[in-house]
């Protein structure tokens, strides 16, 4: 029971008129019928069979007070038909009374009580004898089913009362909420709405059955919302929208998570609606505060990285200026410093450049230059390019004699640097990065595996995060590298996913998957 609906049910009153009982005749004889049902007439409705078959289709569509029985019948006589009559659940209570011209032979009419009759009487029958014992029983059915209406209607009372008692104690409950709580009937009409909406609306608690229509909720909601509901209540769907509802007091409209769920019987039918109207303003403002921030941030990031590309570019070309003209005249102390310097410009260059490619990924503007290449060559030059910067670890590759694809293999090459770069940065001296290559069922697959410190469980999860570190800055970079990689892959129609058990020595496995024609 929802709320809004009321305990009056229209009850009937516990003497409701019974209908007439029901009396079933069976004889082969047409003429014995017409005189059973001439003298039963007035104590039921008797309903005439011509044979135990047909007395049987009757027990199969109908209840009786009472059967009357023949004993001598074609086919299905008397005593058969009674049995078959109780090895029924439904009618083996039914009284028998057998109707014989035989004479009362012992052997017979135990027979007849041993079938279930209780009573036999003899034909020729006294009417007044037989009405007698017919009303005996008429009158015990009539009472069990009064009995039987009585106990229905009494337990249907009492289950009104208590549906009372609990939609009393839901609307309680309902006012103490401090969110807006609605019921609704089955077809989404609201009917009710507690004190949180009350003070909220100002309108009274009924007040709320054109509530997705009405001036309480924002103009520019309305008609999305009104929709949402009614998607909701055609598929019987859990409702989940926000919206802005005025305020009333302050005359301003507050945001507030809309939510329902349909009430549902035992049979699974929807019997009602709790709908949930919860302020969020708050969280809404602080959402759009950060929002907005976070906007500022990348903006003032690709604004920076763009001025930085221009002094750098021109730092480059001095330092390489100055290497050219005078390297052979500096002595060891000067050189080295403009190597030092060399490098730092390039450590500049390559986080500049990471900062505008994720700038480039928040807007959309990460561009590829699509074609087809062999991977296997760029895997060799990439590996042999950063073994050569990085002497104190083994680098270890494996790969088929080719892989041709589609991709972008500048963006590849990126992709694999980052990748190796990171495992050698976590792993010790002398330590072994191994990168394996192969394709299968159309894609083409990487696997970067190190021997270093790995990456604590807690880590895993964000470190394809912006600035997501899995051990501080302790081991150098902004954080960028694999969020920068995880765009470029996902662009090509892959995935990017890391394991590791977050063991010292254990290290850790980047995995690639990409499809060969991206």
């Amino acid at each position: 029971m929802t709320w809004s609906e009321g305990g009056n049910s229209g009850s009937l009153p516990l003497q409701a008129e019974l209908p007439r009982a029901r009396i079933l005749v069976v004889d082969d004889h047409a003429p014995n019928l017409l005189t059973l049902e001439a003298t039963l007439g007035d104590l039921g409705e008797v309903v005439k069979a011509h044979s135990g078959e047909e007395a049987l289709l009757h027990l199969l569509r109908e209840d009786f007070a009472l059967i009357l029985l023949d004993v001598q019948m074609p086919g299905l006589d008397g005593f058969e038909t009674a049995r078959l009559i109780k090895e029924r659940e439904r009618s083996r209570f039914i009284p028998i009374i057998f109707l014989t011209a035989r004479s009362r032979d012992a052997s017979h009419v135990f027979r007849g009580y041993a079938q279930g009759a209780v009573d036999y009487v003899l034909k020729p029958f006294a009417p007044e004898i037989l009405r007698s014992k017919v009303s005996v029983f008429v009158e015990l059915f009539l009472k069990e089913e009064q009995l039987k209406r009585q106990e229905a209607l009494l337990r249907r009372r009492e289950r009104e009362a208590l549906e009372r008692e609990s939609a009393y104690r839901y609307r309680l409950l309902g006012d103490a909420m401090p969110m807006c709580v609605f019921a609704a009937s089955p077809d989404g009409r609201l009917r009710y709405g507690n004190r949180a909406w009350m003070e909220l609306s100002g309108l009274p608690s009924e007040a709320v059955e054109d509530l997705w229509r009405s001036e309480v909720v924002h103009a520019e909601d309305r008609e999305d919302v009104h929709a949402a509901w009614c998607q909701s209540v055609s598929t019987g769907q859990p409702f989940e929208v926000q919206l802005r509802l005025r305020c009333q007091r302050t005359q301003s409209f507050r945001w507030h998570l809309g939510r329902a769920v349909p009430e549902r019987n035992e049979r699974g039918r929807i019997t009602g609606w709790i709908v949930t109207a919860t302020d969020i303003d708050n969280q809404k403002r602080a959402e759009e505060e950060l929002a907005r921030a976070s906007a500022a941030k990348d903006a003032f990031l690709a604004a920076a990285s763009h001025e930085l590309r221009t002094p750098l570019a021109a730092a480059k070309m001095q330092v390489q200026l100055a290497q050219r003209k005078y390297g052979a005249e500096l002595s060891d102390g000067p050189r080295r410093a403009l190597e030092g310097l060399d490098r730092q410009v390039d450590r500049m260059t390559k986080l500049v450049s990471d900062l505008l490619d994720v700038s480039r990924l928040l807007t959309g503007r990460l561009s590829l230059e699509v074609e087809e290449f062999d991977l296997v060559p760029l895997l060799h030059a990439t590996c042999e390019r950063l073994q050569a910067l990085s002497s104190e670890h083994r680098l270890r590759l494996e790969t088929p004699e080719a892989l041709p694809m589609r991709g972008d293999p500048g963006r590849i090459e990126q992709v694999v640097t980052n990748l190796v770069a990171n495992a050698i940065r976590y792993s010790p001296q002398g330590g072994v990065v191994e990168l394996r290559a192969w394709s299968e069922d159309g894609n083409v697959l990487l696997q970067v595996r190190d021997q270093g410190i790995g990456i604590p469980a807690e880590k895993l999860p964000v470190i394809f995060e912006r600035f997501g570190q899995a051990h501080g800055a302790r081991y150098g970079g902004l954080g960028l590298g694999l969020t920068i990689s995880q765009g470029i892959i996902e662009q090509h129609g892959g995935r990017i996913w890391a394991e590791s058990r977050g063991v010292e020595g254990e290290g850790s496995t980047f995995h690639v998957c990409m499809p060969l024609q991206s």
